[in-house]
């Protein structure tokens, strides 16, 4: 396994962990945060609760997470039978007096707007439930969790996003199979040289011919590889590598259109402009918006 390759994705996607509810339910409750098409979690902070997902029941305690990396649909209560109608029910403060039989919940997805990440997320579990009560850096970044989340209130919070965020890398450095896909990919002793040429040439008009002999292999033989490995073209791979990049450049810096077709080798902005709304979904001056909210 190669964190290496797990610090550059991390690095450019800067997936970013969203915390949008923090409160305890009491009484009869029950609650789904799906439908939101990211990644979405929750942390139980306080008592227990069960949740269902696809048909299966998980009993969760303080300290616990559950991951849903797909937003399947589920179902959050004391009790999966208590009757109680979905999102009915408001959440009170922590900080203020916690009840004897309340269930502290701290919910949030992973906000991105990466193809790439949707390719890892699919190398993850559908469900996988992390106990705190098991040994392992995932379980101290829960106990920060709960001691964070037991001295804020409903508002956003910082400390608890960027706490989300170090729990997420910790789950796909210990989860993801480094055998398949894109890791196993940057991890191959020929391929893994051509990834650091895309990676660290963004803006050079790279060719199939360059990246097969830095690979040390001919052009067929480096593609049915790459394609096998990857699922995708290498020059697929390739656009969409820059255009992640080109992303996070228009919506961090606010760099123009122009500009970022430079940076990504093209010399035109009108065709930068067809292959980044192809690949992102949105055009350039959409997320350009981004850097100026």
């Amino acid at each position: 396994m190669s964190l290496n390759a797990l610090n550059q994705l991390f690095a450019v996607l800067k997936v970013r962990a969203n915390v949008f509810h923090n409160g305890q339910y009491c009484g009869t409750w029950s609650v789904d945060t799906s439908g939101s098409s990211l990644m979405n979690f929750h942390v139980v902070t306080r008592g227990k609760c069960e949740i269902q997902v696809e048909g299966e029941i998980f009993t969760l305690n303080e300290g616990d997470a559950i991951f849903m990396p797909m937003d399947a649909s589920h179902k959050i209560a004391a009790s999966i039978d208590n009757g109680a109608t979905l999102n009915s029910s408001p959440s009170i403060p922590m900080t203020q007096l916690l009840k004897e039989e309340s269930t502290g919940l701290v919910c949030g997805h992973f906000a991105h707007q990466h193809p790439i990440f949707n390719r890892l997320l699919a190398q993850l579990p559908s469900v996988f439930v992390v106990k705190q009560k098991k040994s392992g850096l995932a379980s101290r970044i829960l106990k920060l969790i709960l001691e964070e989340s037991n001295h804020s209130g409903l508002s956003p919070n910082y400390l608890l996003d960027r706490l989300s965020d170090s729990l997420l890398y910790v789950l796909f450095r210990d989860n993801v199979d480094f055998g398949t896909g894109v890791f196993a990919a940057m991890n191959h002793p020929k391929l893994s040289k051509s990834f650091d040429l895309i990676h660290n040439n963004t803006d050079q008009r790279l060719s199939v011919e360059q990246l097969a002999k830095q690979a040390g292999m001919s052009r067929s033989a480096f593609s049915s590889l790459f394609k096998e490995l990857v699922d995708l073209s290498p020059a697929e791979y390739l656009t969409q590598w820059r255009m992640t990049q080109a992303y996070r450049w228009l919506a961090d810096e606010g760099i123009s259109t122009y500009e970022a077709a430079l940076r990504c080798g093209y010399e035109s902005d009108a065709s930068f402009s067809k292959a980044f709304k192809r690949i992102i979904g949105s055009g350039p001056g959409e997320v350009r918006q981004i850097s100026k909210k």
